[in-house]
């Protein structure tokens, strides 16, 4: 010790005379930092051994406990005798009678006008949560009749000396804080109402898990009224230290024996409901949750054992702490989950819901005049209820796991307040610093799922909830809102994101202002350095408020072309019909070419013999596309019906008709299948013939002497096979010219 304050005294002579630099100035608080925590490990060890100490005097008077209780009672009676205790005791037990009988009649009379709260059958765990709160309300009530009605009694009865009066107030407090804890184990754990019992315990384990506690509890109350009542009658100092460090250890091993018994009971709760496989931290802590917790209460009596022996701070309640908080976090939970669950998103599934949907559905069937079908209106107000409540589902989720975290953080502030004395945000600590970084984290983490939850389901409403598998090209993309609520999405999160990390970094006492600064001039060189990823931003930007394309459309942009399968800032990415998937930076766009808009025109050519009748073709083709029109599944997807266009082009060997039709975009390719069946089909049952290429080879007498009226001399058949594959291979050569000329008009045409 000596020799850390001379060393400091020097430190401190020394940086007085010499200049230092600013990072040297840091040095002497340093070196305080360091003895303020060599002088609080001294103190704690000084303090431990002090203790020892004096549990090593106070207990040489152990054997003598009991005589110095004796004489302690002896001293308030009126002729030096404990005959008063005696008659103080049947006092007592005559009021909690009293208290009792008046008791039961408050609860029948409870159970006669709110009996019909308890249901056989409940769903709803905010109806669960309800009924266990009234009852818990209505038993607090009770509680209070018991304790008028015990206190009058005891206060007629009572004619003993003011020593009586102490046990009367020691003994009435102790059994209703009993009977109090009692009501809140009864309301967390329902031993007797399986339906409404919310912890998921198997209905053998619940009845038994509440009486070991209560029998536990029965025991640290006992143990600590005794010593209560040995204070305020005047045991001597040391006498009472020991009284109460022996209750302590009483409660300790008490509960270390419900936590090690029901270890596997209480251990299943932490791996219900979990998704399989389970997570390894469930299974872990399922399997030895136990063992922190025992050592806890073996730390805290130690703890309590050397306040109390050295008189420094509370000295009861931290072995018992746990428990405790356990049942306060419990209400509190139980609270925040009917503010969720009837206030702000209350359950579109509910009965009561479905009921007054389906009512709903019968007036109005009964105002257009409509016959009623209750179990169609039934479904349909399933559907309904059900599609509100999956909407509402992921938020109350998140709500749920945000109550969750926040009772853990009050059970933590509450837990270190019965340690320390004040609470943990209290003043410039490292523990009230750190408690407010988790709060700011906790609330950026609700924000940003908030978020991210609110904008995937308008997302997953505006997009296609069914993709067209018809559709090779053109097919209908999603909606403008959900093309660019994605971007929107990504912008709000990062933002978010940026904001708690600049409020972690303010509160861990960065000096954000410089970081806002450098930023504009990184943003700055970023913005010279980095000119074509502007380009693609600002282009990109433009493109999206022009709509011109939107997510799931198929457009051509010239270099590629695809389904816009993805949209970024700067850049898209497509998936062509084939498969292949080209990123395109929007900066490098020229034009767009969307075939997803509006409609889509498909025109169908076929070849016809010359004999054809055309306008029986035509009446034909018109009575077919009325047909279609009129069709179930094909007329919607039509429109404009379909229509001849008469005949296009005369070649040699037939005539080319064409017909058209217009069609919501990506329906034309299933309709062309149709459309090409139905006209093969009703050609052939009218006589219509479809024309095939041919190829006339003639061949000229090779007789010059001949006449022209002379027969032509017979040819082989090789040559003619020969004369064919000549004409076929020039034909060939034609059409491939004909077909490369009018490629991009026919390629117009089809699409």
């Amino acid at each position: 010790m000596s020799v850390i304050n001379a060393t400091t005294s020097e430190t401190s002579s020394d940086t007085s005379t010499t200049p230092v630099s600013p990072a040297a100035n840091s040095a002497p608080e340093e070196e305080a930092v360091i003895e303020e925590a060599g002088l609080t490990i001294n103190k704690i060890a000084h303090g431990a051994l002090r203790a020892r100490d004096e549990f090593k005097r106070i207990l040489s008077e152990g054997p003598t406990l009991h005589q110095k209780m004796m004489e302690t009672l002896a001293s308030h009676g009126e002729d030096g005798t404990t005959d008063w205790v005696l008659t103080s005791v049947l006092v007592v037990i005559a009021g909690i009678i009293a208290g009792s009988l008046a008791l039961r009649l408050f609860y029948q009379w409870g159970r006669s006008y709110f009996g019909y709260l308890y249901k056989d059958e409940v769903f709803e765990r905010a109806d669960k949560i309800s009924y266990l709160f009234i009852r818990a309300v209505i038993m607090t009530v009770g509680l209070t009749v018991f304790v008028i009605v015990a206190g009058l009694t005891i206060l007629i009865l009572n004619r003993g000396p003011e020593a009586a009066n102490q046990t009367a107030i020691v003994a009435v407090s102790t059994y209703v804080w009993f009977r109090f804890i009692r009501i809140v184990l009864f309301s967390v754990i329902a031993p007797d109402t399986p339906q409404y019992r919310i912890p998921p315990i198997a209905e053998k384990d619940a009845s038994k898990l509440y009486w070991f506690l209560v029998a536990g509890a029965a025991i640290s109350f006992l143990a600590l009224a005794v010593c209560d009542w040995m204070h305020r009658l005047g045991l001597p100092e040391d006498a009472h230290k020991l009284a109460l460090i022996f209750a302590s250890a009483l409660s300790m091993l008490a509960l270390s024996f419900n936590t090690f018994y029901f270890r596997k009971v209480i251990g299943a709760l932490f791996v219900h409901g979990a998704e399989a496989p389970v997570p390894l931290w469930r299974r872990v802590l399922a399997g030895g949750w136990h063992i922190p917790i025992m050592l806890y209460f073996i730390f805290a009596w130690l703890a309590s054992s050397i306040r109390i022996l050295l008189n420094v701070g509370e000295t009861t309640g931290l072995v018992a702490a746990p428990i405790q908080l356990a049942l306060v976090a419990s209400a509190a939970y139980g609270l925040m989950i009917l503010v969720i669950d009837r206030l702000l998103l209350p359950r579109q599934d509910s009965p009561k819901k479905l009921a007054k949907a389906v009512d709903a559905l019968r007036k109005e069937a009964e105002a257009q005049g409509e016959d009623f079908d209750e179990d169609s209106a039934t479904a349909e107000a399933q559907a309904s209820v059900a599609e509100k409540e999956a909407d509402r589902a992921p938020f109350r989720e998140l709500l749920d796991k945000g109550a969750r975290i926040l009772v853990a953080f009050i059970a933590l502030e509450l837990l270190g307040f019965m340690w320390s004395g004040h609470a943990l945000t209290d003043g410039n600590t490292i523990v009230g610093d750190f408690v407010e970084l988790v709060l700011i984290i906790f609330l950026g983490y609700m924000a940003y799922e908030a978020v991210k939850i609110l904008i995937d389901q308008k997302i997953a409403k505006e997009s296609p909830s069914e993709q067209d598998e018809e559709a090779e090209i053109g097919g209908a993309g999603e909606s403008r809102i959900a093309t660019l609520l994605p971007i929107f999405r990504n912008f709000l999160l990062i933002t978010i994101f940026v904001i708690v990390v600049m409020l972690v970094l303010s509160e861990i006492g960065v000096n954000i202002a410089p970081l806002f600064a450098g930023a504009g001039v990184v943003g700055l060189a970023v913005g010279f350095g980095a000119q074509t990823l502007i380009r693609d931003i600002f282009s990109g930007a433009f493109y999206l408020i022009d709509d011109a394309f939107r997510k799931g459309e198929y457009i051509d942009i010239g270099s590629a072309k695809g389904v816009v399968e993805k949209i970024s800032i700067r850049s898209m990415q497509l998936r062509h019909h084939r498969g292949a998937l080209t990123t395109v930076p929007f900066g490098e766009i020229q034009h767009v070419e969307n075939f997803s808009r509006d409609w889509a025109m498909m025109k169908l050519a076929f070849r016809v013999t010359y004999d054809t009748d055309v306008d029986k073709m035509r009446k034909i083709i018109k009575k077919f596309g009325q047909e279609l029109l009129a069709d179930e599944y094909y007329g919607p997807m039509f429109l404009q019906p379909l229509k001849s266009q008469g005949i296009m082009a005369m070649e040699d060997s037939a005539m080319i008709a064409r017909v058209k039709f217009m069609t919501k975009p990506g329906k034309q390719f299933e309709l062309r299948k149709v459309v090409y069946a139905g006209l093969q089909d009703l050609f052939e049952k009218n006589g219509i013939k479809f024309a095939h290429k041919q190829v006339t080879v003639r061949v000229a007498n090779t007789d010059e002497d001949a006449d022209g009226d002379a027969p032509a001399k017979p040819v082989s058949q090789d040559a003619l096979k020969a004369a064919a594959l000549a004409g076929a291979g020039a034909a060939g050569a034609l059409a491939e010219e004909e077909e490369a000329g009018a490629g991009g008009e026919n390629a117009a045409d089809q699409l």
